[in-house]
């Protein structure tokens, strides 16, 4: 269980009254915490290389859509 601690001014830790989401201080969490958070959070490879392909799909997409719109307005302004 996530618990509240502060420095003193003598330079120790002591737990603090505080619940732990108005904490002012540090979080002690333990390792089964730790890890699940870290856990939770992990970022894969392939899940980047996978963002980053869409995202890249998006930018090569708007751009050839953007030329498609300027070539359109071209041709408007002929006829």
């Amino acid at each position: 269980m996530a618990q509240c601690a502060e420095f003193t001014p003598e330079g120790y830790l002591m737990q603090s009254v505080q619940s732990v989401d108005t904490c002012t201080g540090y979080i002690l969490v333990s390792p089964t915490e730790y890890s699940l958070a870290v856990r939770s959070i992990e970022i894969d490879p392939l899940d980047v290389l996978e963002v980053f392909g869409i995202v890249f799909g998006w930018v090569v997409f708007l751009g050839f859509l953007s030329y498609k719109v300027k070539l359109s307005k071209g041709l408007i302004k002929l006829a």
